[in-house]
């Protein structure tokens, strides 16, 4: 966690929070398509085909906080009356998280780091409507491996595929380690995530995904946040590169745990505030999955309706074909009949001549 005073903390609840807080950062089309065409990402869809969107899926580097924030939303939505309600698959999993949220109420103690990639399953209902959502808790380190180092092994594969199948993505970023990690650290959220992005981008139907970026531990970066003009101008100064990815990006803070310091000065977990900026980025992915199913629903009916019409249009063109055929024929046999009529007639004459 951060080494930052105690007066950090104070003034955090200041931030606007809100699910409405989308950066523009004004590129028209031919600079966008300069700024995002320019490099190819290393990374290939393993199909050719548009990919199942069955999760929403949250990206982050090491210590960026994806374990604190994914129990902490667990729990307040679990056991919340609000409208987004979470329930896991899996009694195992339902204990793992409300265990690591106790954790850190009782013991005053943070989750150990991930050490190996984990599937959490969650059935989301929100607004009368339920979601599956998939989720991989994965180490840090391997996001690394993946969009950094490109390193192919059996835990990159498996975050690849599990980008690829992303509905909604949710990154998650430490503001501190942007603006004064080291540079290792620096480039997993930097040019990782630039990479991340352009593949997500590049995948067949990956233009209509939802991105929200997520800076986090709004509490001990308060200041810091604050020193550059709130979490806007925070954003526009060190995420920079990933406004040319996506150039309307919604941006969130939240601050799933305090913090606080402890008699001896070591940073320990403090439930006793409420968690904030949870749920909206969750919401900001419903809201978009939905409007995207309801889109594809309509361009389904729509390219039915247009098949149905050149359908009938077809039919309509063959039965006019074989009318026009038959009387066609028609004309030509009473043609001959009447040809014929004439002939027999002018015989018939001709006798009595």
């Amino acid at each position: 966690m951060s080494n930052n005073t105690p007066h950090n903390h104070a003034h955090e609840d200041e931030f606007d929070l809100s699910i409405d807080a989308t950066i523009d950062l004004g590129l028209d089309g031919e600079t966008l398509n300069d700024s995002t065409g320019s490099t190819a990402s290393p990374l290939v869809l393993r199909s050719g085909e548009e990919p199942t969107r069955d999760r929403i899926v949250v990206l982050g580097r090491t210590r960026a906080g994806k374990t604190i924030y994914l129990s902490r939303l667990y729990e307040q939505c679990w056991h919340g009356n609000g409208p987004l309600h979470m329930e896991t698959s899996s009694g195992k999993t339902h204990l793992a998280l409300l265990n690591a949220v106790a954790e850190m109420s009782e013991k005053r103690r943070w989750p150990a780091a991930t050490e190996e990639s984990t599937y959490l399953d969650f059935q989301i209902t929100w607004q009368g409507h339920s979601f599956t959502m998939v989720s991989l808790d994965y180490p840090g380190e391997v996001f690394r491996k993946a969009f950094v180092q490109q390193i192919e092994d059996a835990n990159t594969a498996e975050l690849i595929d599990h980008v690829q199948r992303a509905a909604g993505i949710v990154l998650l970023i430490d503001p501190k380690v942007l603006a004064s990690g080291t540079i290792g650290d620096a480039a997993d959220d930097d040019y990782g995530m630039v990479q991340a992005l352009r593949f997500i981008r590049g995948l067949p139907g990956g233009e209509t995904v939802p991105i929200g970026l997520l800076l986090t531990k709004i509490d001990v970066n308060a200041d810091l946040i604050r020193h550059h003009g709130g979490l806007r101008g925070f954003a526009v100064k060190y995420c920079n590169n990933l406004l040319r990815i996506v150039p309307t990006l919604t941006l969130f803070g939240t601050c799933a745990v305090r913090s606080r310091r402890d008699a001896l000065g070591k940073d320990i977990p403090d439930l006793t505030k409420p968690a904030r900026g949870l749920e909206n980025p969750i919401v900001f992915c419903l809201r978009h999955i939905i409007a995207n199913k309801n889109k594809a629903r309509q361009a389904t009916t729509q390219r039915a309706q247009q098949e149905f019409i050149q359908r009938e249009i077809k039919e309509d063109e063959k039965a006019q074909t074989q009318d026009t055929r038959f009387w066609l024929w028609a004309n030509m046999v009473l043609f001959a009949g009447l040809a014929a009529v004439g002939v027999l007639t002018w015989l018939v004459v001709r006798q009595f001549l």
